[in-house]
């Protein structure tokens, strides 16, 4: 059933939309806002289901339908469905440009051809160059007809606040941990060597080797995917120069925009490690614990530790998650923030 899988991650948010579906009071614009990006990319997804299913039920989409298949498809990103329009960052500055929003706008006071309703999903929102913005802005003041607006944000404080003020908020909750990665578990070998080692700078560089060669298979794999959808090998004999050029500033954005998500989920992942420390250092109950078939070695970590150590360790991952959004050097960011993992004084990353 749709809404089934954000019930499970998200089931306040869940709740609320599918209740507004239920007795046809959805808003003409939300404005979904927390760190849970693929969460909230899941909603506007069950809610573009939900306007546009062929068989919808009161609860949202049939999940079965055409409709509901083209939306859910992952090529292109944001699904088939002509009647549902994705932005996100896409220039080289990972802006939403001017040009992106004006399309959207003229797509949307289209008819819809498929569905009931046109659907614009604006991805990372707070990206919004401020003349797209404003020029998004009358849209939302003078919505078209049967169209339904999607903003998500992880700062939503950066957007305009007359665009917040024309949007119904939903708050979503926190990111949830799911599943360990396999690909995380060389990561989590070198920190958990790291936090039992007393110092040791080879295990800090050891674990940023470890980081750097993840980090670069990452990458490659990130561009391999996005070059295999765009295909613009097709078009380069033919195509107009102008048309390659702002394709190849798309993919850059759209593999930059991936990269970065990646490196934050991988660092994420840590930090979840260091969380299963504090809850051992609080003889926290054992269901708490995210990686619980590391119990024992981490019990053993939690006695080596003060909980003030404790509590300094997440506060460096976190910091090193804000100063990579910000573009900091990522090499020397990584390699200070492992160095002070390993209990050592290290300079701080340069801006």
């Amino acid at each position: 059933m749709s809404f089934k899988q954000l019930a499970a991650s998200q089931p306040a948010v869940a709740a609320v939309l599918q209740r507004s579906i239920a007795n046809n009071r959805l808003a003409h614009a939300y404005l979904f806002a927390g760190d849970a990006l693929e969460d909230m990319e899941l909603a506007a997804r069950e809610l573009a289901k939900a306007v546009n299913c062929q068989s919808p039920t009161k609860q949202g989409g049939c999940d079965r339908c055409d409709a509901c298949l083209k939306i859910d498809a992952t090529t292109p990103p944001g699904g088939q469905h002509p009647d549902v329009q994705w932005i996100r960052p896409e220039s080289k500055s990972r802006v939403i440009v001017i040009d992106q929003t004006r399309e959207m706008e003229k797509t949307l006071q289209l008819k819809p051809t498929m569905g009931r309703m046109k659907v614009g999903v604006i991805v990372e929102a707070d990206r919004l160059h401020p003349n797209a913005a404003n020029s998004f802005l009358k849209t939302l003041e003078e919505p078209p007809d049967r169209s339904l607006l999607l903003l998500l944000s992880a700062a939503p404080g950066q957007l305009l606040e007359t665009i917040q003020s024309r949007c119904q908020r939903v708050q979503f909750g926190a990111a949830a941990a799911r599943e360990p990665v396999a690909a995380h578990a060389p990561l989590v070998d070198g920190l958990m060597a790291l936090l039992g080692g007393g110092g040791s700078v080879l295990r800090a560089y050891k674990l940023f080797d470890t980081f750097r060669i993840y980090l670069d298979a990452e990458k490659k794999r990130i561009e391999e995917q996005v070059e295999q959808t765009a295909q613009l090998d097709r078009y380069r004999q033919t195509a107009d120069p102008k048309w390659l050029e702002k394709k190849e500033e798309e993919m850059e954005a759209q593999v930059s925009a991936e990269y970065r998500r990646q490196r934050a989920a991988a660092l994420t992942t840590l930090e979840w490690l260091l969380r299963d420390v504090l809850v051992c250092i609080e003889g926290g109950d054992a269901a708490l614990v995210f990686y619980r078939d590391r119990g024992d070695a981490l019990r053993k970590l939690a006695t080596a530790q003060s909980r003030e150590r404790a509590l300094a360790n997440i506060e460096t991952l976190e910091t090193l998650q804000s100063q990579l959004e910000r573009n900091v050097n990522e090499a020397l960011a990584l390699e200070v923030a492992l160095l002070r993992l390993s209990g050592l004084t290290a300079p701080s990353a340069a801006t």
